[in-house]
């Protein structure tokens, strides 16, 4: 049987959903419970609220599948970036921002459409076939460019006159279409990473909160309309606290989160994937047991010791890699990919431990960047709040994180931090830091078990003046303690990766 190549680059497949191969991504896709939801007709608003790295547009991507596959080929659908449907406009009035956005988005839709129509009947069909050709969605028919093509030439003097045809397009989308949809199947609209390159000014605010205003208006002005997002949580909670509109939009959200057992999943199918490209997968599905879960430890011993020592126990590599990437699948194969090479370059037979733990110092440096990257708009001296931390314990109760951060934070900078009226605290940047992800709360118990809480799970912790902590202590989550250098329970200094490992050569 041929071997797996640990250092192969698609052995766990795109980082990034969207620039997938669609036989590959296909192959290892997790069919979550969601896009049954998002490609359901009847639900004409859905967006999902998700962190970078949290399958966002791989979410998208499995929708508009799904809907291809129940609808046909003739279903009409206009997806991008919202780069490709953003108007382009300086100003700073909101009802300005949702008049553009509709028409922008409405005219989208109807170059779509117009691309759809053959032989065009009507004067909205005219309206909209023209509306297409302007835009580049179709080709131009014969006939209109055989005549845009005619020279008329006379007798002495020479008289040469221009034939050409007036192709006005749609000047008014939104009628044309309320007109033309009615009672037909439902337009579909998917817009990927709405808040891109978000900054946390009055400009960006506006941009990306009139957007979600004009979907409302948008499906509420033509019914056969459905609109699916994407959008960041930090940024809704920029813009939320800032237009009172969006409380409307609130109940068509769905938060994106993964669960350990989804992780499982997502990495044994995309070992499968890789060993059907491979020609691997006759020889070996023989031999894979029935049973979902344990067939799916299985694929994922192909490439990862089946154990690997973790909090004084023995567990399967995706919980190790559940809890080292934040539960994000871009971060876990991310770090599965390096890991994989490390393992290569000492020529292991498999992935071990010690192959993750290798690479974690330059993973948590990416991590730490990817941090202040994403929360900068929350806080734009995040940078120097994480730096902070640099060689303090991996574990703190409440007094001693709040002592930490008046010590070595706020005794150099004062932060300002989205929601925080007044001078921030440190109780303020500690419950930024919770929500963020940098650090969870753990509460142990006599029995030796521990229990760790994020904050999805209780986001009042923190904020209560009368009980801070519900006795829970805070710990820095795994992934960025190499990269800043921070201590264990007995003082232990982390420390770079060793630089030989021989086992399992």
């Amino acid at each position: 049987m041929k071997k797996i190549d640990l250092a192969a680059e698609d052995l766990f497949g795109n980082d990034v959903a969207e620039d997938e191969d669609d036989d590959v991504f296909r192959a290892y896709a997790v069919d979550r419970d969601e896009v049954s939801s998002f490609s359901d007709k009847f639900r004409k608003l859905c967006i999902v609220r998700a962190y970078k790295g949290d399958g966002k547009s791989a979410l998208l991507r499995l929708a508009m599948s799904q809907v291809r596959s129940s609808c046909g080929n003739d279903v009409i659908m206009a997806h991008g970036s919202v780069s490709s449907f953003a108007p382009t406009i300086q100003t700073e009035d909101f009802t300005t921002w949702v008049r553009e956005w509709k028409k922008a988005l409405f005219s989208r839709i109807a170059n779509e459409v117009g691309s759809k129509i053959g032989f065009a009947w009507t004067d909205d069909e005219i309206s909209l076939v023209e509306q297409a050709e302007k835009g580049g969605f179709k080709s131009r028919s014969l006939i209109s460019t055989i005549i845009e093509r005619i020279t008329l030439k006379g007798k002495s003097p020479a008289i040469e006159v221009e034939a050409a045809i007036k192709k006005p397009g749609v000047t008014e989308a939104e009628g044309v279409l309320k007109r033309w949809t009615e009672g037909k199947e439902p337009i579909w609209v998917f817009v990927d990473d709405v808040d891109l390159n978000f900054q946390n000014n009055n400009h960006n605010k506006q941009k990306v909160a009139s957007f979600f205003v004009a979907c409302r208006e948008v499906i509420n002005s033509v019914p056969e309309v459905r609109v699916r997002a994407t959008v960041r949580p930090n940024v809704w909670t920029i813009i939320k606290m800032e237009f009172e509109a969006l409380s409307h939009i609130e109940q068509y959200i769905t938060d994106l989160s993964w669960s350990e057992n989804a992780m499982r999943r997502l990495l044994a199918k995309r070992v499968e994937g890789y060993c059907m490209r491979k020609e691997l997968w006759a020889e070996m599905i023989e031999d894979l047991p029935t049973d979902i879960v344990h067939r799916e430890l299985d694929l994922i011993a192909k490439v990862f010791e089946s154990k690997m020592q973790w909090a004084n126990a023995q567990r399967s590599p995706h919980t190790i890699l559940y809890t080292l990437s934040k539960h994000r699948p871009r971060w876990i194969v991310e770090l599965a990919k390096a890991a994989g090479k490390n393992a290569a370059r000492y020529k292991h037979s498999k992935i071990f431990r010690q192959d993750i733990f290798d690479v974690l110092d330059i993973f948590g440096k990416k991590r730490v960047e990817d941090t202040i990257a994403e929360f900068r708009s929350q806080c734009p001296e995040i940078g120097e709040i994480l730096s902070g931390f640099s060689r303090e314990k991996e574990e703190l109760n409440t007094d001693e994180l709040i002592t930490v951060i008046n010590k070595k934070i706020l005794n150099h900078i004062s932060p300002n931090i989205t929601g925080c009226l007044g001078k921030v605290s440190a109780l303020d940047v500690a419950a930024f830091l919770f929500e963020i992800g940098f650090l969870y709360a753990r509460k142990d118990f006599p029995d030796g078990s521990y229990e760790h809480i994020g904050f999805s799970d209780k986001p009042s912790l923190l904020k209560s003046r009368t009980n801070v902590d519900s006795g829970f202590k805070w710990e820095i989550h795994p992934v960025y303690r190499q990269a800043l250098e921070i201590r264990d329970s007995s003082g232990y200094m982390v420390s770079a990766p060793r630089k030989k490992y021989v086992r399992g050569t």
